[in-house]
């Protein structure tokens, strides 16, 4: 006897449209803030706290293995500590939960008692599973990431200790590490007492201050001078690490700005868009249009050479004279950079090309980076969805960009695109501060919709400023509920 047609059809659909409905059902949840937060919070920084804090000795584990098994070497690096710190300011900024506050302030007097030099001044480079400073030059690398989790540890708390050493490691960068006579640039390392040790000037210390902190301090307090610091930093980014005959962003060169060609052979896709991306966030600021070209110039060629829109995989590097050549990884960060410049441009320019590159490379996202059994992102997998390394903590590695990923896409998501209210939360340490801008987006044009003062409601509110009047006084907490301004 034959079977009935739709028993037997159903045997052929029903595993694609179970696929399919999954999938459909997928894009729906990535296009929502609260996906992006609940993955911060329950696969991100859950098992970091679990797994990855060293009960004995203080602070994280630098090298962890896919299951968070610690690896042989204990060594601890102040610059990547403290992208912990701007994870757990995060985790608070988010919630309002005191639990991540409170492993934030461990995390900071771990970094003062620990990381800081207290003698020069400046974060040692690396240090001892016990916290000795083991490496005491002055790496700008990791000076700008120290900076990193400093600044976001003042955002939410304006704690004026915090303050104090943001500001001193900003100094360091601008005073000692800083080239006033060939043309700008961070060199690339100082000896511990300030002088110069590498003359280089590499990618990451010439782009991480303004991704890392200037974009951030600037929304936060509307301070001029992270503007111009900006500015200047990405002026010199398209005039002197610009390869004119292939149009990437080059990785290395001496102080005179003389190409290293070893380093320069491949193009890093992330650090690619990142440029184009905070290129994106500085012509949301200013209005220049010129900002915008040269980020949409360089989207188009990362769009067409590293991103591949079928499986959603951005490729980590490719070849500078032959760039359909490209590696078969992907690293987390890199994933995660061109998931959230996707969404940055559909969120300002609302064209669906962005909006599917987003879904497709955030669905790769989530589908292959994070490990559902154990938690965290493996470090790098390949276009089928295989990791390549599994690792959940390397030198460069920590919660930092898995965090930052989720945090922006919830904002891009809830205040752009879904234009819904966004809830944060500070915890103010300080009676110096008078006033509150409270939105870490390149968007001044907000309403605060209600404010709350531990729990009661404060109505001292800027509407024409988007700030808050703070009252003298210190330790309390505020949760600020805004949205984007609609048309009248």
């Amino acid at each position: 006897m034959e079977e009935p047609i739709i028993k037997h059809y159903s045997k052929i659909i029903f595993i694609p449209l179970f696929i399919f409905i999954n999938q459909s059902l997928q894009a729906q949840d990535i296009m929502r803030g609260n996906f992006w937060k609940k993955q911060v919070l329950s696969d991100v920084l859950e098992p970091w706290t679990e797994f990855a804090q060293d009960k004995e000795f203080g602070s994280f584990h630098a090298i962890l293995d896919k299951d968070w098994k610690v690896g042989g070497k204990q060594e601890k690096y102040p610059g990547m500590i403290a992208r912990h710190l701007f994870s757990y300011a995060l985790g608070y900024h988010m919630t309002g939960d005191e639990n991540y506050l409170g492993l934030a302030q461990e995390t900071f007097e771990y970094l003062i008692n620990k990381g800081w030099d207290h003698q020069y001044g400046g974060w040692f480079y690396k240090l001892d599973r016990s916290g000795n400073a083991v490496s005491k030059e002055k790496d700008m690398f990791m000076n700008a990431y120290a900076i990193t989790g400093m600044a976001m540890y003042y955002i939410v708390t304006r704690n004026e200790e915090v303050r104090h050493y943001l500001d001193q490691s900003i100094d360091i960068m601008e005073n000692h590490a800083w080239d006033h006579e060939n043309g700008g640039g961070y060199f690339r390392r100082l000896h511990r007492d300030f002088r110069i040790q590498d003359s280089n000037k590499v990618f990451s210390p010439q782009l991480a201050p303004v991704s890392g902190y200037l974009l951030y301090l600037y929304a936060a307090t509307r301070e001029e001078k992270y503007l111009l610091k900006t500015e200047q930093l990405l002026e010199m980014t398209l005039t002197r690490m610009n390869d004119k005959e292939s149009g990437w962003i080059m990785e290395g060169f001496d102080r005179n700005w003389n190409s290293l060609e070893q380093m320069n052979e491949m193009m890093n896709t992330g650090h690619n868009v990142e440029v184009a991306w905070m290129l994106m966030r500085l012509y949301a600021i200013t209005g220049k249009g010129h900002y915008s070209e040269q980020a949409l110039r360089l989207n188009e060629q990362l769009l067409k050479y590293a991103f591949d829109g079928k499986t959603g995989i951005w490729y980590h590097k490719l070849q500078i004279d032959n760039p359909e050549q490209h590696s078969e990884d992907s690293p987390w960060w890199v994933q995660a950079y061109g998931n959230m410049f996707q969404l940055y441009l559909y969120a300002l320019s609302d064209e669906k090309e962005y909006c599917r590159n987003f879904t497709t490379g955030a669905t790769f996202w989530n589908n292959n980076f994070i490990d559902r059994q154990n938690g965290g992102a493996y470090l790098s997998v390949d276009k089928d969805g295989n990791y390549i390394n599994g690792s959940k903590a390397v030198v460069t590695k920590t919660s930092y960009h898995s965090v930052e990923n989720g945090f922006l896409n919830m904002l891009y998501l809830d205040y752009w695109v879904n234009e819904q209210p966004a809830t944060l939360y500070y915890h103010m340490n300080s009676a110096d501060t008078d006033k509150l801008f409270p939105l870490l987006l390149e968007d001044f044009n907000y309403e605060i919709k209600r404010v709350r003062i531990d729990g009661r409601i404060w109505k001292k509110i800027d509407p024409d400023h988007g700030s808050i009047q703070l009252p003298e006084r210190e330790n309390y907490t505020l949760e600020v509920v805004l949205q984007k301004k609609q048309p009248r």
